[in-house]
């Protein structure tokens, strides 16, 4: 189970706070460098996806992953970095890399400036509009890595009284699923008393003897005054 970024802003019907980018820019960067430990350009599936607010996926457990599934009816042109819209070819993964951080990068502007009047600016920390600048820049080998990133999100989280970065993930989720663990509470004693004992006597009233119901009734106030 998970929701898009896209759908998380839309239930909000605001931005991305520059904390929740943080925590977003961390995760997804953690989420590409193990990507790029299991794959290689010999398995351009796993590859072949471009990171958008619709295909960047907010997991309840706090972690991000990416799609190319149920995007085709989306632009992704603004998010496409533009050595792929020049059909350039690509020779190494570090080039793979650093498509995906341009992607990266160019998303988490849109969920910065998502509902955000014209008139008004995006409101982003030096620090990290200049990492978001590094990882949109134009030319391929002036765009930082996944390591620069996660290098920068450390030192933010050293350096802040942040909390965890999957916490901001997990609320961004909770938005539009709510709380999951709230969904169905878990019984209490009295209730699976309650469901176990009443409706016997519900279906057998007809054959159970008076001497029997002193006993449940005295078991239900024990266990009111147990809870």
């Amino acid at each position: 189970m998970h929701v898009s970024l896209a759908e998380a802003l839309e239930v909000r019907g605001g931005p991305l706070q520059e904390e929740e980018i943080w925590a977003v820019l961390n995760q997804s960067a953690e989420s590409l460098q193990e990507l790029f430990r299991k794959v290689s350009l010999t398995d351009p599936a796993a590859l072949g996806f471009i990171i958008s607010p619709w295909s960047l996926l907010l997991l309840p457990s706090g972690s991000v992953s990416f799609t190319d599934e149920n995007i085709s009816n989306q632009d992704l042109r603004a998010f496409t970095a533009p050595e792929v819209l020049q059909n350039q070819s690509l020779t190494s993964l570090s080039d793979v890399e650093k498509i995906h951080i341009y992607s990266l990068g160019m998303t988490l502007y849109w969920g910065a400036d998502y509902e955000v009047p014209q008139s008004q600016p995006i409101k982003l920390g030096d620090h990290l509009n200049s990492i978001l600048l590094g990882m949109c820049e134009d030319v391929i080998y002036a765009r930082v890595s996944v390591r620069t990133v996660l290098d920068a999100c450390s030192a933010h989280i050293r350096n802040s009284n942040c909390a965890p970065s999957f916490s901001y993930v997990k609320h961004l989720v909770k938005l539009v699923l709510g709380n999951l663990s709230g969904v169905f509470p878990k019984p209490s004693p009295l209730s699976l008393l309650l469901g176990t004992l009443l409706p016997s006597v519900s279906r057998e009233s007809m054959l159970v003897s008076l001497p029997d119901f002193p006993k449940t009734w005295t078991l239900l106030v024990f266990l009111l005054f147990w809870i």
